[in-house]
């Protein structure tokens, strides 16, 4: 028995042994090798946030989650084992040797843990109501109510159709482009909307990066108010020494990512926007920490660190809670635009993540688009000053493509003339990592929602088919 222990035992040890071999083998020879050695606890956790948001923000089956979302982001993850318990609301996900776990919360959504457990998390929101997403009366934006029967003069209604269903048109292997909605909005109406299987105008869907221009929007309701001021130094605690190159940022250069910041955003293990989502409890913190590799104002790089640092300036001078948050969120952009749907949810210390996590339903988006459409009013209401379109539609002095504004995406013009988008008019648009778009088109009243999960090289060309959607809706 104990010579059958001892052969057992040494297998083991054998195939430990191999499998690491081959870990290091991927890890030096592949592609993948760097997220295999070290990179499974970021694996595990953008897997369980996925899952977890999925599942309860989206309220889609768990097996589609993992198969249309998380493994098409990455085929290592194949190798995951989830679990979901509905009880307590959180998926767990197994990567080789590491787990990782995702918490949900009404109304607030999920949050990883990194170094909270499930009842701190529940405890924290324990007061926290969700918004109900009941159906109001009344014609969109105000209510809920679309009328598709009668369009507006001068739209061509078989063009439209058409343009709206090539748009969902996919014909890459792995279905890798993956249009799930689109939403065109015109003179303040929809007037066209469509959805993949699976979806609907209920469900709630992720804007990745749309998500820093909500939280622009956030922004610009604090500047109204004057808390904030954007030629002043930001308020960030960790450069209040005036011996601080940082402390010279201003919040103008925070919106227009010119602060100077260093900040490493390629999502790759290691990376600093890895190791802030996915292994760090106060986000904002982390990229508040990050040195300054160039005077401000004088370099532009795109960082999701410096939308988490505007996401704590707002959550800070919202009361630095998460209830107070949420509560401010509410009361001076998601309720007044309508947008109901809204959650945009937090690291463990409370504070929403600016740069990436805001699931809304197509609908809602739409009226986020035309919010800035209308020069920041919607439903009667001035949400923030008119002049904040203006500012965020600007390109960036530091960005030398003049393709970014404050915290939205531009047309970019080059020297010549010639526009990044030759098909389309100038325009400027909340933009996510999925080809997330909400583009807003001042000279055509109109605004053209898409959302879907393209990955790997594909690219949905909103050039070709946010120009043939244009091109059916009435002429100025």
């Amino acid at each position: 028995m104990a010579k059958k222990k001892r052969r057992w035992g040494r297998g083991l040890a054998l195939a430990l042994a191999a499998l690491v071999a081959v870990v290091l083998a991927i890890g030096i020879f592949t592609p993948y090798g760097a997220f295999v050695v070290n990179g499974l606890p970021v694996g595990a956790g953008v897997s369980a946030q996925l899952a977890c948001g999925g599942v309860f923000v989206s309220g889609r089956k768990l097996d589609d989650v993992v198969r249309d979302d998380v493994v098409r982001l990455s085929p290592l993850t194949k190798m995951n084992k989830y679990t979901l318990d509905a009880a307590n609301k959180s998926v767990s996900v197994t990567s080789l040797w590491v787990t990782r776990t995702a918490v949900f919360r009404p109304g607030v959504g999920c949050t990883l843990l990194v170094d909270s457990t499930p009842e701190q998390l529940k405890a924290q929101a324990k007061d926290i109501v969700a918004p109900s997403m009941a159906p109001r009366p009344g014609l969109w934006p105000e209510g809920d109510e679309v009328d598709l029967a009668q369009l507006p003069p001068g739209t061509n209604r078989t063009a439209l159709d058409r343009a709206v269903s090539d748009a969902f048109t996919d014909e890459t292997p792995a279905r890798e482009i993956d249009t799930r909605a689109i939403i065109v909005v015109y003179n303040g109406r929809i007037v066209a909307e469509r959805y993949a299987p699976g979806f609907d105008k209920t469900t709630r869907l992720l804007g990745w990066s749309a998500s820093k221009s909500v939280e622009a929007t956030l922004i610009a309701t604090l500047v109204a108010n004057g808390k904030l001021a954007l030629d002043k130094p930001a308020p960030v605690a960790e450069w209040k020494d005036p011996n601080d190159p940082r402390s010279k940022i201003t919040l103008r250069q925070l919106l227009n990512m010119s602060s100077g910041l260093a900040f490493h955003e390629p999502y790759d293990p290691g990376s600093d926007s890895t190791a802030m989502l996915f292994q760090s409890h106060d986000m904002g913190a982390y990229a508040a920490t990050r040195p300054l590799a160039h005077p401000p104002g004088t370099f532009w790089s795109y960082s999701s660190g410096t939308a988490n640092i505007l996401a704590r300036l707002v959550f800070q001078a919202a009361g630095g809670t998460l209830a107070s948050s949420q509560a401010y969120m509410r009361d001076h952009l998601f309720g007044p635009a309508g947008m109901t749907s809204a959650v945009f949810e937090p690291d463990e210390t409370g504070d929403f993540v600016g740069s990436s996590y805001l699931y809304a339903t197509a609908r809602d988006w739409a009226r986020f688009g035309l919010l800035y459409l209308n020069g920041g009013t919607l439903n009667g209401q001035r949400i923030i000053p008119e002049s904040w379109a203006g500012f965020v539609s600007t390109p960036a002095r530091a960005d030398p493509s003049k393709g970014y504004g404050a915290q939205f995406w531009l047309n970019a013009t080059a020297k010549s003339g010639a526009r990044e988008f030759p098909h389309l008019p100038d325009f400027y648009a909340a933009e996510g990592h999925n080809d997330e778009h909400v583009a807003i088109f001042p000279s055509r009243s109109a605004v053209i929602v898409r959302l879907g999960w393209t990955t790997g090289s594909a690219e949905f060309n909103r050039d070709k088919h946010f120009s043939a959607i244009l091109a059916a809706l009435p002429q100025h």
